[in-house]
């Protein structure tokens, strides 16, 4: 199942556990309290406030909804292309096929690799970026992380305003529950908005940094290879030991060839 799939399903069933309970239990519309709404949006607000300047909405809606593009499969099998044609054919067709790569993390660090940048020079140029990329992921996750911690509260403030309503209501038993009820939605809003939205937005956005940390080093691995001039087999293998097993490629060579095709390893084999 797609990443996007996946996502449609999990708001959905979230969508349907909430809209069941409220028929089994309630009326929608005891539900919708306009002051608590804005107490609670403005815990939204402030986070947003706070980390604006880390935030591109569009990019990070998109990333949250359709995950990552990467294909580290694909990666690897380019990085042997890549190990052959510089055996082969030499740095300067390398350079050539490089201009053609898509990740321009694979390209600038080849690219930098071929031109003679020494490995411990090159290593660290590629490590110090790949900080600043993990930077701005867990900045824009701390959004969520942020909305998560203030939602509650901002619930809470609503809740306490909505019970001097309460007091000011006790002689009429009837206006009363009406006060209660509204003054307890507010408290709703906020553990709703932190539990089912902010907390899964940031899980989601974590678990991308990770597999985005965990391609990168890979990536940074080849380029190391290439600036070392490892052989295509030997490159080919030490990236592939970064897979679990279950995903795991194996290298298809006819005898006496260099080239070879790259296959998916079948476990039933």
């Amino acid at each position: 199942m797609s990443t996007k799939r996946r996502s449609l399903l999990l708001v959905g069933a979230v969508v349907l556990i909430f809209t069941h309970a409220i028929y089994l239990k309630g009326n929608l519309s005891e539900l919708v309290n306009l002051a608590a709404i804005e107490l609670v949006g403005l815990s939204v607000i402030i986070s947003y406030a706070i980390k604006r300047k880390h935030l591109e909405v569009r990019k990070l809606a998109r990333l949250l909804v359709h995950g990552r593009e990467g294909n580290i499969e694909e990666t690897i099998k380019r990085f042997y292309y890549y190990a052959l044609v510089q055996k082969e054919q030499g740095y300067l067709e390398l350079e050539k096929e490089l201009q053609n790569e898509r990740d321009s993390f694979v390209r600038r660090g080849s690219l930098l690799a071929i031109e003679g940048v020494p490995e411990d020079e090159l290593r660290l140029i590629l490590e110090n970026e790949l900080k600043g990329e993990q930077y701005r992921y867990q900045q824009a996750a701390g959004f969520f992380r942020l909305v998560s911690l203030l939602a509650p509260g901002m619930g809470l403030v609503g809740t306490l305003l909505g019970m001097t309503g309460v007091l000011e209501t006790l002689s009429d038993l009837t206006q009363t529950g009406y006060s209660l009820s509204a003054a307890v939605v507010a408290t709703l809003y906020g553990a709703l908005l932190a539990n089912m939205f902010a907390l899964p937005c940031y899980y989601r956005l974590m678990d991308l940094v990770d597999q985005e940390m965990f391609e990168k080093r890979l990536y940074i691995e080849g380029c190391i290879g290439l600036q070392r001039m490892e052989t295509p087999r030997v490159l080919f293998e030490k990236l592939n030991s970064f897979l679990p097993g279950d995903k795991k490629l194996v290298l298809i060579k006819a005898p006496g060839s260099m080239k070879g095709t790259i296959e998916r390893q079948d476990l039933h084999a």
